[in-house]
């Protein structure tokens, strides 16, 4: 499963356009607020079967996905 395509697809979904992602793309450059990020952070937990720690810091989608990896790999 590639992560970041399946980010891509929720965040497209989000925001009802098509868009590209990067591995260096933040939420401000999607124009998230922190709403709109812990949104999205809370349905990617669900469709991924994972649960982030409260206290989670990410800057780029790049460390979102290293992120994600990890808890998986820890399952």
């Amino acid at each position: 499963m590639d992560i970041m395509k399946e980010l891509e697809a929720l965040v497209c979904e989000y925001k009802g356009e098509a868009v590209a992602l990067t591995p260096a793309t933040t939420f401000d450059d999607l124009g998230f607020d922190s709403l709109d990020t812990v949104d999205l952070m809370m349905q990617f937990e669900e469709k991924m079967g994972i649960t982030f720690d409260d206290d989670l810091q990410v800057g780029t989608l790049g460390e979102l996905v290293a992120k994600i990896e990890t808890l998986k790999a820890g399952r």
